[in-house]
């Protein structure tokens, strides 16, 4: 990987925009990171392996955890390129501050909570390399039980309220071949375009150009947290290009670590999923889809009322609110910690 010297903290707040003149590299891998001190060294030390042999750069954008993480990183990993935020700036716009740093052709997208197999990177780059068109790519995931998770899901769509009756019919089988609007319930052990199927690949671990994903917008980074990759896949498919699942290349995820630091996150994803249907749906779908999730909160708060979680009830009602238009005492979306 290639170091960087002196040079390596970016202070965003103190010197917005800037950044050091650097070599270019072949790859570039960004992670952000919050409170995810459990999990990082873990994950450096994979992407270490990984790169091996590659020339490479890792930008870790961290989102003002509190905590030893960055004394670690610091330590341990002199040669990572830090940014360090003055406050939770949220996923999509730390990932957008480190892709805006990079300097390699490829771009790789990596949770902190996941740790790559030693030939993940390399057969993820062949595969990209041989698509004559555009792409992005992802990884076969299982967690650490070794338990296959999702690598794609399926593009929330009206459609997919079928998913929600048929998946507890098959009881955790899995589909044994794809399906439309089905991915999250397919068992996902093939190489496959998942643009096909009405899919996309879970922000987990995403493999492209760099360029192509900023000729793409790069992330919508008023998605604070959550569906900022579904949104990603939306617009990939609407503009013509694909995405594959890469079976044969394969990473642990100890999924939702982070969130589980924070009590809002599922204020969070009420809040980016709402914002996902008023951007990409239509109106006609937005108006069946939203009442089923507005019902699908409302229920979940009831039970925490019942059970006495004071602190999912307060999450629970506060999410509620961005239903209700603001002229009714409702609250407007906003990509911000409401901490």
């Amino acid at each position: 990987m290639t170091g960087l010297g002196n040079f390596k903290y970016l202070w965003i707040g103190l010197f917005e925009g800037f950044a050091p003149l650097k070599n270019q590299v072949d790859l570039s891998i960004v992670i952000v990171t919050y409170h995810s001190e459990d999990y990082i060294r873990g994950c450096l030390r994979s992407v270490g392996e990984a790169a091996r042999g590659l020339s490479s750069e890792v930008i870790l954008v961290e989102n003002a955890s509190g905590n030893g993480t960055l004394r670690m990183v610091n330590r341990e990993f002199p040669d990572v390129v830090v940014i360090e935020n003055k406050k939770n700036e949220g996923y999509a716009r730390g990932v957008n501050q480190g892709a805006n740093i990079a300097t390699g052709q490829y771009l790789l997208i990596l949770n902190p909570d996941t740790q790559l197999n030693p030939d993940t990177l390399k057969i993820l780059l062949n595969f990209l390399k041989n698509q004559t068109t555009d792409c992005i790519v992802g990884a076969h995931t299982i967690d650490g039980t070794g338990r296959r998770i999702p690598s794609c899901r399926s593009l929330p769509h009206i459609g997919n309220l079928t998913r929600y009756l048929v998946a507890p019919l098959l009881n955790g089988t899995g589909l044994q071949n794809p399906r439309r609007r089905l991915l999250d319930i397919w068992e996902q052990h093939e190489t496959v375009d998942v643009t096909k199927y009405d899919g996309y690949i879970s922000g987990a671990c995403i493999l492209t150009r760099l360029d192509f994903f900023k000729r793409m917008g790069m992330f919508d980074d008023r998605y604070f947290l959550y569906y900022e990759d579904a949104d990603m896949g939306f617009r990939i498919k609407q503009a013509g290009y694909r995405a594959f699942l890469v079976a044969e290349a394969s990473l642990v995820h100890f999924s939702g670590r982070s969130a589980a630091h924070c009590p809002w996150s599922r204020l969070y994803a009420a809040e980016s999923c709402l914002r996902y249907l008023h951007k990409n749906f239509t109106f006609r779908h937005r108006m069946v889809f939203q009442p089923s999730l507005f019902i699908l909160l409302l229920s979940w708060a009831v039970r925490a009322w019942l059970k006495g979680d004071q602190t999912e009830k307060k999450v629970l009602l506060e999410s509620l609110k961005r239903f209700i238009p603001p002229f009714l005492g409702g609250t407007p979306m906003q990509a911000r910690d409401p901490s």
